[in-house]
């Protein structure tokens, strides 16, 4: 007993183990988005408060295609074996020449505790605009869009107008309005207006997928018409309970939603289009998410818009959606299996509704704001449409944001920067 109680006591003498604490900071440069074609460099920060210990720090590059997948291809590791210091250091982790894309960096620490700023896990891009994600149009995509669009023609518009006071003012008068769209369908939105006679550059606003109605400030653009669309059972139409509206109608190309709320974009240009008070010549449209999508939409199915600027577009490439995040995809997929419809049936069906199917039909100028760390509308699918655009473009990247680009003060500044000059003066 005593022989054991020594030995413990000898066991408890000796040198305890050290725990270093360490700062981790990779400083975002240049968007974190690689444009050039030679190595691609990631700096690394490291500051500790004590100095002699030794950790290894690791990152390994994975690609976002392979994201959903149980064997994640994991394109490079890179170790570094890091002496500390009390103090900062900087030290650079060369990835080298990497394929054109967008890559997924996990930074990991061993021998030390370590918080991350601004982040452990995070996205990088590489050469984005040379992403390549063919069109898989079907034969009959044109004749299917030319006869849908023929059918829109002949519903009469039939617009009702409703005075909101309370987002009125002497300046620019706000209405709720209702009008008819595809196959009957009421749809609509909030319309604000100059109260002054005359024609005026107009916006119209896209929602995202089941987002609640935005009010306009009257007295912030008083020289400016403004609609926010409602599509079908979104927006001012939403109902209690309904929130899913992506599987709907997976059957056929005819039965999906999204045939009838394209529509529901286009005959939002037909609604303005038809106001005294819009200026044809000064005709935008912008949207986040869902609305980015439909801004594809609305210059591609129709070239009345001068200028578009959509921000992390929705429903672009669903080959490849379901292999970098999981919504909404899966539950895209539940539904066909419900219905017995099979994954080639169900993405057939699909091309007929994926916005770069659309993109080579864009005349106007486009600004597309992208976030970087989306994981709802991944750059690479924003890309997969963007990159197939033929007419003028440019991007926009909020390199620490995800899909709230609406939350980013310097993407609007910067969007109201690019319409500014093409506005009516």
């Amino acid at each position: 007993m005593m022989t054991a109680l020594l030995l413990a006591a000898l066991l408890s003498i000796g040198p305890s183990v050290q725990t270093f604490k360490v700062d981790v900071d990779v400083p975002v440069e240049h968007d974190w988005v690689y444009t050039g074609k030679g190595a691609c460099k990631l700096d690394v920060n490291l500051s500790s408060e004590t100095s002699g210990g030794r950790l290894v720090l690791s990152l390994d590059l994975v690609t976002d295609t392979s994201l959903m997948s149980k064997d994640r291809d994991t394109v490079l590791t890179v170790t570094r074996d890091v002496r500390l210091r009390k103090g900062s250091r900087s030290l650079t982790l060369n990835m080298g020449k990497l394929a054109p894309g967008f890559y997924q960096v996990n930074l990991s620490v061993q021998g030390a505790e370590a918080s991350f700023k601004p982040q452990r896990v995070f996205n990088i891009g590489v050469r984005p605009e040379e992403i390549v994600s063919p069109q898989d149009k079907q034969p009959d995509f044109d004749e299917f869009w030319n006869a849908t669009l023929a059918e829109l023609a002949k519903v009469p518009i039939d617009a009702e107008y409703t005075l909101d006071p309370e987002h009125s003012d002497s300046l620019r008068s706000t209405y709720i309005v209702k009008f008819k769209s595809f196959g009957g369908e009421t749809v609509g939105g909030i319309l604000c207006k100059p109260n002054k006679p005359g024609k005026y550059t107009t916006y119209i606003d896209y929602l995202g997928y089941g987002a609640n109605i935005i009010w306009y400030e009257p007295s912030a653009a008083p020289q400016t018409v403004e609609f926010l669309l409602s599509v079908r059972d979104q927006g001012i139409f939403k109902r209690k309970g309904h929130y899913r509206w992506i599987d709907r109608g997976l059957e056929s190309k005819e039965e999906f939603y999204y045939r009838g709320a394209f529509c529901d974009v286009v005959r939002a240009i037909d609604f303005v289009s038809s106001l005294d008070c819009v200026d044809p010549d000064y005709l935008f449209a912008r949207g986040e998410s869902q609305g980015g999508a439909f801004t594809f939409i609305s210059v591609s199915l129709d070239h009345r818009i001068k200028a578009c600027a959509p921000s992390v577009p929705f429903l672009a490439d669903y080959p490849d959606y379901w292999r970098i995040v999981r919504w909404p995809m899966w539950e895209v997929f539940e539904e066909c299996d419900k219905k017995g419809i099979s994954r080639d049936e169900l993405m057939t069906m699909l091309s007929y509704f994926d916005i770069k199917n659309f993109a080579d039909r864009i005349e106007c100028p486009m600004l597309m704001a992208f976030g970087l760390q989306d994981g709802t509308c991944p750059p690479h699918t924003n890309f997969a449409a963007y990159n197939l655009v033929p007419a003028p473009k440019e991007y926009y990247c909020g390199p620490l944001l995800g899909h709230g680009l609406w939350c980013d003060k310097d993407w609007y500044a910067t969007r109201a920067a690019w319409f500014a000059p093409r506005e009516k003066k």
